[in-house]
């Protein structure tokens, strides 16, 4: 995704207290945060986002399979080369001036090993 999307820095997120207090504090200086009354709300924030940013659309939502019938009767359905092929052209160079986070995540144990 870097590579396609063209960050200019990339940030590992740790889940650390001070990464969180950093963050928090960008977010206050670039007004997306606002510090509530902290005898009240100790360490909460009032957060604000663009109005249509939102995390779903219907009307940009599709499930990608091979079939339509895949998709269901009220899902909107596109071919996963097609759309693979459309989002690579939006994507490109679209980080530029931005920082990526990236954060790891483990769908099952974290400690489990592998068989080889």
């Amino acid at each position: 995704m870097a590579e396609l999307c063209h960050p200019d820095s990339i940030h590992w997120v740790d889940g650390s207290q001070a990464e969180y207090d950093f963050l928090c504090e960008r977010l206050v200086a670039v007004g997306t945060f606002t510090h509530l009354n902290e005898e009240q709300w100790p360490g909460c924030f009032y957060a604000r986002s663009v109005p249509g940013d939102v995390a779903r659309v219907e009307d940009r939502t599709f499930i990608c399979s091979l079939s339509r019938d895949g998709a269901g009767p009220t899902n909107n359905w596109e071919d996963p080369f097609v759309m693979r092929r459309r989002l690579k052209q939006l994507f490109r160079g679209c980080m530029q001036g931005r920082t990526m986070y990236v954060l790891p995540f483990s769908m099952g144990p974290s400690d489990r090993r592998f068989p080889a």
